[in-house]
């Protein structure tokens, strides 16, 4: 007779599988008719991002798109600096064992490299390696046997463990829109030959259901201006913003992991009260992303019997990841950059374009070690009137050992990093000292196997057996032995023992204790 279970739920996030790949995405660009001739290159940079990841069977179906923007010294003398934007769109298949239809799948993209070759003066073919990693998870409820029902005198042995359970996941968009005036004493727009936006700040709160997102986006605009000389001009602004994220059963004791992606970044120039083009519309897309996980201590059943039946149960392995330690750090990164000896000497600094690179991450006892690679473009303005505009490049590597409590060799950790504040200034006029705030949150994780009863039945005992047993029997406690274990063995329960042999507790058992048991049935 079956055993009816009495259970609770817990939701996982199971994961069926990453992997990390490469592709090339190659276009030609072709100079717009408005702008002019390109003599030579200064700079090309942009950004990557991913549009849609769809599960099919072994694998996923990633579509995204980069924006390449060009800032190139044109053949026209009136017109020396020029910029290109252009976006093109990429399609991959990541192959990823195991997944099927209807399942989760996340990805993240970055520029590894981008390289170039003018083609003619109206045509550049750009090529971008673009980094791409993949996960693809499963949300499922699994039932854990907290009890039984339909029978009397069963014996439960219960253990508590401590699982990390999956709260849930929210996408959303967040889009800022502004309109910002240009710094006093600065003259208006002629044309804006190129926007960077960096976020920094970023920080959550978890809360009634909610996780509260902030941050800033900081814009550079180098633009040409509207005076006599149409000289080289930069300004920078800072904006908050924040967004809220519904996800039921978030409180502040909850684990998230939190992405923001720039997805789209509109930038015009607008006339002020007086007609001049002093003012800068700004509509920034943002995506942004919210993962939450909380600890649970869960009461289940280990093991049953009953001394009055033949009980047997079936069961199966689950496995759990435990939250072990996570840890919020921070890395001050201070290099002074020298500019090419070939290149202008630095009459005005504009932009400092920082990116990171996670190389390596190991783990090891209570700490997690990381290396990687800052990677600044520093672009400036000089004295020379054929060729304003400057840009050096330069890689500065780190790594850092973070204390991680609990961290152990082989398991799993996961690193998210960021530039969380950033500046810049002038040593002397070919050296530059940059310093880069990076943000770290790490985690340390361990898989749990826990064995959970799915099935249980109940059969009568053999009576004939049964009445052969002596009414009183002794054994003596071997090396290893429980109370529980004894008890199941001889058809009885861990009270009677206690009762019969005058014991208090199941820890005044050690080996070659005298146990009398009595028959019950």
């Amino acid at each position: 007779m079956s055993l009816e279970l009495v259970g609770e739920p817990i939701r996982i996030n199971r994961t069926i599988g990453e992997d990390s790949t490469q592709t090339i995405v190659e276009n030609d660009i072709i100079v717009p008719d408005t702008k002019p001739d390109i003599a030579n290159i200064l700079l090309l940079d942009g950004d990557a991002w991913i549009s849609g990841a769809d599960t099919a069977a072994e694998r996923v179906l990633v579509s995204g798109s980069v924006r390449y923007k060009i800032l190139y010294v044109s053949e026209d003398p009136e017109q020396p600096v020029k910029s290109i934007t252009s976006t093109a769109s990429f399609q991959y298949a990541m192959e990823m064992p195991g997944a099927r239809q209807g399942m989760q799948s996340r990805v993240k993209c970055d520029i590894e490299h981008l390289e170039y070759e003018i083609l003619n003066s109206r045509k550049v073919n750009v090529k971008a390696i673009i980094s791409l990693s993949g996960k693809v998870t499963e949300q499922i409820d699994q039932y854990i046997t907290k009890g039984f029902e339909g029978s009397d005198g069963i014996q439960v042995l219960r253990k508590t463990v401590i699982a990390n359970t999956y709260l849930g996941d929210c996408q959303a968009d967040c889009r800022i829109s502004e309109t910002l005036d240009i710094p006093v004493g600065k003259p208006a727009i002629y044309e804006i030959l190129r926007n960077d936006v960096k976020i920094t700040g970023r920080e959550y709160r978890a809360g009634d259901d909610k996780v509260i997102v902030r941050g800033n986006l900081n814009i550079s605009t180098l633009y040409i201006a509207d005076n006599e000389y149409r000289s080289i001009q930069f300004m920078e602004h800072e904006i908050p913003f924040t967004r809220m994220l519904d996800i039921p059963g978030v409180d502040e004791t909850c684990s998230s992991s939190l992405d923001i992606d720039l997805e789209e970044a509109f930038f015009e120039a607008e006339e002020d009260g007086d007609g001049e083009l002093r003012r800068l519309n700004c509509d920034v897309m943002l995506d942004v992303y919210a993962q939450c996980y909380g600890k649970k201590e869960i009461e289940m059943v280990e093991d049953a019997y009953s001394p009055y039946s033949r009980v047997s149960i079936e069961k199966e392995e689950l496995i759990l990841d435990e939250l072990v330690s996570e840890n919020e750090s921070q890395l001050t990164l201070r290099e002074n950059i020298e500019i090419d000896e070939d290149a202008p000497d630095i009459f005005e600094l504009f932009n400092v374009l920082g990116k990171l690179s996670l190389s390596a991450g190991e783990i090891a006892d209570d700490r997690v070690v990381v290396e990687g690679v800052a990677v600044c473009n520093v672009l400036y303005l000089a004295s020379n009137e054929g060729q304003p505009v400057f840009c050096t490049y330069r890689e500065i590597p780190f790594r850092q050992a973070i204390e991680v409590k609990g961290a152990r060799t082989g398991m799993a950790h996961d690193v998210e990093m960021d530039i969380e504040h950033y500046s810049y200034s002038l040593v002397s006029s070919r050296e530059v000292e940059v310093r880069l705030v990076i943000g770290l949150k790490t985690k340390a994780c361990k898989q749990l196997s826990v064995p959970v009863i799915v099935k249980a039945a109940e059969q009568p005992l053999d009576e004939k057996r049964a009445a052969s047993r002596p009414g009183i029997t002794i054994c003596f406690a071997q090396p290893g032995d429980t109370l529980w274990e004894i008890a199941k063995r001889n058809y009885t329960t861990i009270d009677e023992i206690l009762k019969n042999n005058d014991l208090y507790d199941t820890g005044q058992i050690v080996p070659g204790s005298q146990i009398i048991i009595t028959r019950k049935l």
